[in-house]
């Protein structure tokens, strides 16, 4: 088949959400904190990886590519619903419930306010720490897999969570300290 020929075809979306779907899932909604707000963020995934696929990308980078837009996508969810709150905050509105607690472990044991601080921090860390903490801390990986996602090398990938958490332990301990305390 010729390049002009699998072009018109179009990108096989279809076998990047069955090989790499369920995985994209469960990041995103750790995220995110919802199974339905993951859910239509993957929508949108799939649909950015239907109009711009990566320009002949092998295909062990599919899914870094993939985790890059799932991940910017989840970060552009969590600022729009954070300027909505902020565009909101003061009117008179009928009170909102709580949003669902995070399916992570480390969120458990905070209040409804601890975890939007916690979600907000870790928002604010650059992409690659950002990534690199998430699949460290949450989905345990290795960093030999965490350096492949995020295409560099094992020790970079190791840099990048030491840097992460050392920030977010000196952001996060007034968090911890209030939420103890209480």
């Amino acid at each position: 088949m010729t390049g002009a020929a699998a072009r018109a075809e179009g990108p096989p979306v279809a076998g990047w959400m069955d090989a790499h779907g369920a995985e994209l899932r469960v990041h995103v909604g750790r995220m995110l904190g919802s199974a339905d707000e993951a859910e239509d963020v993957l929508q949108s995934v799939w649909v950015t990886a239907h109009r711009t696929p990566p320009d002949a990308c092998e295909p062990g980078r599919i899914r870094s590519w993939l985790y890059r837009v799932a991940t910017h996508a989840a970060l552009d969810r969590l600022a729009a619903d954070r300027r909505r709150r902020t565009a909101l905050e003061g009117r008179p509105t009928a009170a909102a419930p709580d949003p669902p607690a995070a399916p992570d472990r480390f969120l458990a044991g905070l209040g409804p306010d601890g975890r939007r601080r916690v979600r907000e921090r870790v928002a604010s860390l650059p992409p690659k720490q950002r990534q690199a903490v998430w699949w460290r801390q949450v989905d345990e990986l290795p960093y030999a897999e965490i350096g492949a996602r995020l295409g560099c090398s094992e020790e970079s990938a190791r840099a990048n969570v030491y840097q992460g958490m050392k920030r977010l332990r000196s952001e996060l301990f007034d968090v911890w300290k209030e939420e103890v305390t209480s």
